[in-house]
């Protein structure tokens, strides 16, 4: 399965193309419903980025790995996007 957003890129390539790709590795599209970055996972990833992990520091690679890890784990609980 593979999961979009309602982006206008994700509509610009040929539907026959989509379909016939999709069919040959035996995968499904599904569209998320559009407005509903709250269950758009790579939202919650850049809002975090932008707002958390955007100080000036030099960061090893385990370190980002760790970091991944815990937004990956706390996903729907800890971190979410709320709109109040």
């Amino acid at each position: 399965m593979v999961v979009l957003d309602n982006a206008s890129i994700h509509h610009n390539i040929d539907q026959q193309t989509i379909d016939r790709w999709f069919l040959d590795h035996r995968m499904v599209l599904f569209y998320l419903p559009p407005y509903s970055p709250e269950l758009n996972l790579i939202e919650i990833v850049w809002k975090h980025a932008k707002y958390h992990w955007r100080r000036f520091v030099t960061w090893t690679k385990e370190t980002i790995d760790t970091e991944i890890a815990k937004l990956l784990g706390g996903y729907g609980s800890e971190f979410e996007i709320r709109f109040s």
